[in-house]
């Protein structure tokens, strides 16, 4: 199973706390089809700093995700992403569609891919008809005007124009917590998704919020 993972490249400094189009942002969204396994929130943010959104890198992913909403928001995440195998994390997810908006079920697979990617693909084939609406279009232009609301992840790549000279540093921070590497020694790469956040489906500038789209595509893609 090919995995995913995403890079995105933002122009100004990017907030996912202030509304994204306080600062313009020449967003520029990059990601990766093949990769291993998702690196844990604490374990990637430990030694990974350049690479995430720069408001976050103040003060870390973890502390980040601590402060108000987010930090009740993780919690219910947390209680109802308890899925071990596919056939739970369907039942799981069909549980928040039945109320007939999917934004919660879009954190939900937020959510199950940050835990388990494996397991997060295994659900997607299994009821892709059903889900690929929630991972992608339609749900994901809701969820791109909401994402910095969301608890943040460590997927996604971030380049501010405050990294002009240090660009190649940020991508290699990045593909060395998330892509395998070929017995060339070089790291594997599929599929690139690039997006400026500044047309999201019809909604405008979205800046760093548009995080959603290359997530979504490579979602998709893989």
């Amino acid at each position: 199973l090919k995995l995913s993972s995403c890079l995105f490249f933002c122009g100004s400094e990017q907030s996912l706390l202030s509304p994204p189009w306080v600062d313009r942002q020449v967003a520029i969204a990059m990601g990766t089809v093949h990769c291993c396994q998702a690196t844990a929130t604490e374990a990637f943010t430990a030694v990974h700093k350049l690479s995430v959104a720069k408001s976050v890198a103040e003060v870390g992913v973890v502390r980040w995700n601590q402060h108000g909403d987010l930090a009740r928001l993780s919690k219910m995440l947390d209680a109802v992403c308890q899925a071990t195998t596919v056939e739970e994390a369907v039942q799981e997810v069909s549980t928040l569609m039945a109320l007939g908006h999917n934004l919660w079920a879009y954190a939900y697979l937020r959510a199950l891919a940050h835990r388990d990617m494996a397991l997060y693909y295994g659900m997607l084939l299994a009821e892709p008809a059903k889900l690929l609406p929630v991972a992608y279009t339609p749900t994901v232009g809701e969820a791109c005007q909401k994402f910095g609301l969301m608890p943040y992840n460590p997927r996604g790549c971030y380049v501010s124009l405050t990294d002009r000279g240090n660009l190649k540093d940020v991508l290699a921070e990045y593909a060395e917590a998330n892509l395998e590497k070929g017995a060339d020694g070089m790291y594997q790469c599929q599929c690139i998704v690039f997006s400026d956040g500044g047309r999201i489906l019809g909604l405008g500038d979205l800046g760093a919020w548009g995080m959603g789209i290359p997530i979504g595509k490579l979602d998709l893609y893989t």
